[in-house]
């Protein structure tokens, strides 16, 4: 014979229903709140990037620079056409302030966070990389 369910459990089952229902909207919510989170910091960080790469712009910009103020009338100046150690901390020190001076926003400040002496880094890489790519 069909058993009939008790009382109580129809009571409990139709309980458990409001509850999941009432749940749904809730992780619901917090799913989308986690989302948006996700979404804020992949937009921080592709900004971030955005500003890295225009601080690069703006200190290649000053090596040429540099390159037009310094580095061409000192190689032609030099017998053996090498800068000496101060020329080269000369246009180091031009281009480091040419960037500072024509970066604008979040470029500046990733700049300045960097500081002069990563900037050098910075310029002696994309040199040995500029210098790579000529040969």
């Amino acid at each position: 014979m069909l058993e009939s369910a008790a009382p109580t459990d129809v009571v409990w089952s139709g309980m458990w229903m409001e509850i999941v229902v009432t749940l749904i909207p809730v992780i619901v919510g917090i799913g989308m709140m986690l989302l948006r989170k996700y979404a804020n910091k992949l937009m921080k960080r592709i900004d971030a990037n955005d500003a890295e790469k225009e601080a690069v712009q703006c200190l290649l910009e000053g090596m040429a620079s540099a390159q037009e103020e310094i580095v061409r009338d000192a190689k032609k100046k030099a017998a053996d056409g090498k800068l000496t150690k101060a020329e080269v901390e000369a246009a180091k020190k031009h281009a480091i302030a040419h960037a500072l001076t024509v970066a604008k926003g979040p470029a500046l400040d990733v700049l300045k966070t960097m500081g002069s002496a990563r900037m050098g880094s910075l310029i002696k890489q994309l040199l040995a990389k500029l210098t790579k790519k000529d040969k």
